[in-house]
């Protein structure tokens, strides 16, 4: 299935494993897809777009603008940008980087864009470029924005993961721990549940999890950005209690870009059939460059 087409009109936060795992270029190919009709909106809760990682140094993809998109900069990166633009507004509060623009692109360009730093401003924000006309709008980073926004049921994520085989083991049980935060259910009061209900206030570490001599019940977490556990630890958790959530966005789709490891070998590590079918591998890699043998080696 493909899951673009669903992405239209809302709010989708792109979230990774690691720095560099393949968002903003994941960004830019969704951005392309669903270009027409309604502007595009795009922003970024660090920064992204720039040439140069500004921790790392490697070279990274730019954010690609086409007419009508609607952009978020910080106002000291205008000067850099290869983008004619319409400013639209100027935000009263600051980042470390400056005052957050919102602009739309006159023509085609290229701009490194950046976000505010809370969840208060980063709502203003959306809702600003709603006003403007934006239908879809991307995200770009930080899981730990979503849940504000996922409170207006148009909030979706996806996942994008880089595997290498030195991080196969810790990327496939990451995976498993957000597919199985996004099968679990939102938690209603009043709704059926198996009793005592015991809730998790803020984080759930394997400190603040109840002891192991306690079992049944449901226990409640604020959000699946909470979850601070290992695969193991999740699943043992899951052995005692019914699980449940007060709020979680959409989970669109993980997006997974293999190096060195093949498709195969990463299954066979998930080790979830049905977790597999939820998977899309390489979706930039152009058609019909790559063999079946050689797919899933490489990320295109």
């Amino acid at each position: 299935m493909d899951f673009i087409e669903g992405l239209k009109d809302r709010t989708v936060f792109i979230v990774g494993s690691k720095k560099n795992s393949g968002k903003t270029t994941f960004m830019n190919y969704a951005m392309s897809r669903l270009r027409g009709g309604a502007s595009m909106g795009a922003l970024s809760v660090g920064v992204d777009g720039e040439c140069r990682d500004l921790v790392f140094g490697n070279p990274k993809p730019q954010v690609r603008a086409e007419r009508g998109d609607m952009l978020l900069c910080a106002e000291t990166a205008l000067k850099s940008a290869d983008l004619h633009c319409e400013i639209l507004n100027v935000y009263p509060f600051r980042t470390a980087i400056g005052r957050p623009v919102l602009l739309r692109a006159l023509r085609p360009g290229r701009a490194e864009i950046s976000g505010p730093e809370n969840n208060s401003q980063l709502a203003e924000v959306l809702t600003d470029m709603r006003r403007h006309g934006a239908g879809t709008v991307f995200v770009d980073g930080a899981v730990d924005r979503i849940t504000q926004v996922a409170a207006g049921g148009r909030a979706a994520f996806v996942y994008v993961a880089k595997v290498e085989p030195e991080n196969l083991d810790s990327s496939a049980a990451a995976i498993k721990l957000v597919w199985a935060a996004s099968s679990t259910p939102v938690w209603r009061e009043g709704g059926k549940c198996p009793g005592p209900v015991i809730r998790v206030p803020g984080a759930l570490t394997p400190g603040k999890a109840p002891p192991k001599e306690i079992k049944g019940g449901t226990l409640v977490i604020e959000d699946p950005t909470k979850i601070f556990l290992t695969w193991a630890q999740w699943q043992e958790l899951k052995g005692r209690f019914e699980l449940r959530f007060l709020a979680k966005p959409d989970l669109a789709a993980f997006v997974v870009n293999l190096f060195n490891v093949t498709r195969g070998d990463f299954e066979r590590k998930l080790g979830v059939p049905e977790l597999a079918e939820r998977i899309t591998y390489n979706p930039y890699e152009p058609a019909g460059t790559l063999n079946a043998g050689e797919r899933g080696k490489t990320n295109g």
